[in-house]
C-alpha cells in the first residue's frame, strides 16, 4: 500500500514522524546531536540545529520512500532515475568495456534508489546485510525488482560475487559508512578527524581489479520534484593498501558535507573504538 502512494504523501508521513523525533527526547536525536557537535564543530550552533532537524526528517522520509522505490509502479521509478543525465555520463565513461566500476552509496538522501540509477549503465551486484525471517526476502526482492540489480549477502560468498562481477566488467555497489563487525576486515581510519572502524574491502577490490571507484548520492528534492543524482570520483589512493581506508573516509566526508541535512547522522558510526579508548557514546566521553 505504501508503494502505491504518491511521493508527496509519503514525504508528508516522513515529515510527521521526523517532527516527532525532532520534538520528543529519543536516542536518535541524542546521537545526531552528538555527531554534529563532534564532526562539524566548525559551523555555527544554529546551523547544526537546523541540520539536526532536517536529518531526522530526511531519515524518516527514507523509511516511507523505500516501499515506493521497491514495489511502486516501475514507470514512476523510471521517471525518478532518468534525472541528472550528466551524472549518468560520468558512470558511463568509467564503465569502459571489460572494466568494472565500484559504486559507493552513503546512507544519504534516497540511497535505496542509487543502485537502480546505476543499473541503467550495466548490471550491478550490491552487497547487503541479511535480515531475519521474511524481512530478508522482502528487502532482497525489492532491491532487485525490475532492474539488473543482484543483491548478495555480506558473507564470503557475497564478496566472491562482487569480485566476479568486477572481473566480468559489471558494477558493484557497497554502502561504505557502516561500522563493520569484527573479523570482517577492518582498520581504524579518520572520519571527520575521529578514528572510525572502516572496511578495507573497497581498497582490496580496487587494488585487485583496477576498477575505478565512484560515490553516488540520490538527493531528495522538495515534495513532488523527485530526485537529483550526484556522482563523485573517489580520492586518489583509495586502492593503496596502507592509505585506502583513509581515502575512502575522505571521500565520504566530501559526500556528507555536500548534503549534510540528508545524511543519516543517527547511526552509531563510532560504536567500536581503538583499544584503550573510551566509548564514544559514553556520557563522560
Amino acid at each position: 500500500m505504501l508503494g502505491l502512494m504518491p511521493l508527496p504523501a509519503l514525504r508528508m508521513l516522513g515529515l510527521v514522524l521526523g517532527a516527532l523525533l525532532v520534538r520528543l527526547p529519543n536516542r536518535y536525536r541524542t546521537i545526531t546531536r552528538l555527531h554534529l557537535l563532534r564532526c562539524l564543530p566548525d559551523i555555527p550552533a544554529s546551523e547544526r540545529l537546523q541540520i539536526e532537524r532536517s536529518s531526522l526528517i530526511a531519515s524518516a522520509q527514507a523509511i516511507f520512500e523505500a516501499p515506493a522505490i521497491w514495489f511502486g509502479p516501475l514507470a514512476r521509478r523510471q521517471r525518478w532515475i532518468v534525472a541528472s543525465p550528466e551524472q549518468l555520463a560520468i558512470i558511463r565513461d568509467a564503465q569502459r568495456p571489460g572494466h568494472g566500476v565500484i559504486m559507493l552509496t552513503p546512507h544519504q538522501g534516497a540511497w535505496e534508489l542509487a543502485s537502480f540509477f546505476c543499473a541503467q549503465i550495466a548490471p550491478i551486484t550490491v552487497l547487503y546485510k541479511p535480515q531475519k525471517g521474511a524481512a530478508d526476502t522482502v528487502i532482497r526482492d525489492g532491491r532487485a525488482r525490475g532492474a539488473k540489480v543482484t543483491p548478495v549477502p555480506t558473507t564470503g560468498a557475497g564478496v566472491k560475487a562482487l569480485l566476479a562481477a568486477l572481473k566480468a566488467g559489471d558494477m558493484v555497489g557497497i554502502l561504505p559508512d557502516h561500522d563493520p563487525p569484527e573479523g570482517s576486515g577492518t582498520v581504524f581510519a579518520p572520519l571527520f578527524g575521529i578514528p572510525a572502524n572502516t572496511m578495507d574491502l573497497v581498497t582490496k577490490l580496487a587494488a585487485r581489479t583496477g576498477a575505478p571507484v565512484l560515490y553516488v548520492i540520490a538527493e531528495r528534492r522538495p515534495w513532488a520534484q523527485g530526485f537529483r543524482f550526484h556522482v563523485l570520483t573517489a580520492p586518489s589512493g583509495i586502492a593503496d593498501p596502507q592509505h585506502g581506508p583513509a581515502a575512502l573516509n575522505a571521500g565520504l566526508e566530501t559526500c556528507i558535507r555536500l548534503l549534510p541535512s540528508q545524511y543519516w547522522w543517527s547511526y552509531r558510526r563510532y560504536r567500536r573504538r581503538p583499544v584503550g579508548e573510551a566509548g564514544f557514546y559514553h556520557p563522560n566521553a
